[in-house]
């Protein structure tokens, strides 16, 4: 469970929505979480990541290896890449969201990526199962660890869940208005250089040639030195004059996030590398269409209910956007395709194919 209060974003809601189908199967599973006795240090200053950076890795090597052989577990299942190296009795299943670590290492600390080799890779070595969302990221961690082989299993995740929709909290309200009732393009997602998201800016200059419309982008900074996007995004909205076309939201609670889908014009993901890409299952579930970069695991997904582009063309964005708003036959056409989609993936089916792997390892 100090996974759950430490993990972010995407990483959260794989932990979460796992844990509250398991939790339906009683007949077959037995959850015991596993907890700490300190809270995550969350905060921003560099002495506490520091800090938590250390207490995680001890808490992971060594406290929860413990705390499995006390409690007598059948087998440990750790959702964020890292597992511990010692393996006392129980067996681990560990899951492995992407290869950005070896795909893209400049996004990473180099520290962070030495520990991540000297660590998480021998203990995923060790592992019985590892779990990964899509097969782009089965074959690429294949390609740099063949000793994967034979235990890797691919499990598509399902969508987040949604609570019901309430009242616009005040940052949301204060959006809307800005929009003056004209139609917007929407992406959802931390601001990270991996979603870029200057490319997608520069595509909203062509388009606003032609036609009036507005991008809304619903996310925060990451944070991370390496990785944060906001700088650079930033500038280039203002060197495109897009400052009152571009509006960026700031986090937003769940709560508001249907308003969000559910009005748009279209979703477009310019990402230039993704695991999984929850925003396309999210957009099919509130029926609006969605345009993504024909890169890592997007195609995968989203499958014939998207339409394509290169993330290194912006007139090629631009043309997909462009089609969007001008072709309504198409339009409806994907909003169907999308919706029919969206139903093969649930995480009640992969919390059923998770739960049998794990007993099948316990029984090996």
């Amino acid at each position: 469970m100090r996974d759950l209060r430490l993990a972010a974003t995407g990483t959260k809601t794989y932990l979460e929505e796992f844990l509250r189908e398991a939790s339906k199967r009683h007949d077959a599973v037995q959850l015991i979480r596993l907890d700490s006795i300190w809270n995550p240090y969350c905060g921003k200053a560099k002495w506490g990541k520091a800090l938590e950076h250390v207490l995680f890795f001890f808490w992971k090597q060594f406290t929860l290896p413990l705390k499995t052989y006390s409690r007598g577990v059948d087998v440990l299942f750790c959702s964020d890449y890292y597992v511990p190296l010692l393996k006392i009795k129980a067996r681990h299943m560990v899951v492995f969201h992407d290869a950005v670590f070896f795909d893209h290492p400049e996004y990473y600390h180099p520290l962070w990526l030495k520990l991540f080799r000297w660590i998480a890779m021998p203990a995923a070595r060790k592992a019985d199962a590892i779990i990964v969302p899509t097969t782009f990221s089965a074959s690429r961690l294949l390609q740099v660890e063949p000793r994967f082989a034979g235990k890797i299993h691919v499990v598509h995740q399902g969508p987040k869940s949604f609570a019901a929709e309430a009242a616009l909290t005040p940052a949301s309200a204060s959006v809307f208005r800005q929009l003056q009732g004209l139609p917007y393009f929407l992406h959802v997602g931390v601001i990270e250089k991996r979603k870029n998201l200057p490319a997608l800016v520069k595509a909203m200059a062509m388009v606003c040639i032609t036609h009036d419309v507005r991008l809304v982008l619903v996310g925060r900074s990451s944070g991370k030195i390496y990785n944060d996007g906001l700088a650079e995004l930033m500038q280039v909205i203002r060197e495109e004059g897009l400052e009152d076309k571009v509006l960026l939201t700031g986090y937003l609670p769940d709560t508001d996030l249907p308003f969000w889908y559910r009005h748009a014009l279209a979703y477009i993901f310019p990402s230039r590398y993704e695991g999984f890409g929850i925003p396309i299952l999210e957009a099919f579930h509130f029926g609006i269409p969605v345009g993504v970069a024909d890169n890592s695991c997007l195609k995968e997904i989203g499958g014939e209910a998207v339409m394509e582009f290169s993330p290194d063309s912006i007139t090629g964005i631009a043309a997909v956007m462009q089609e969007l708003i001008t072709n309504e036959p198409m339009r409806h056409s994907m909003i169907e395709k999308g919706r029919q989609r969206f139903q093969e993936f649930t995480w009640s089916s992969a919390a059923d194919r998770i739960i049998r792997i794990a007993e099948n390892i316990a029984r090996s």
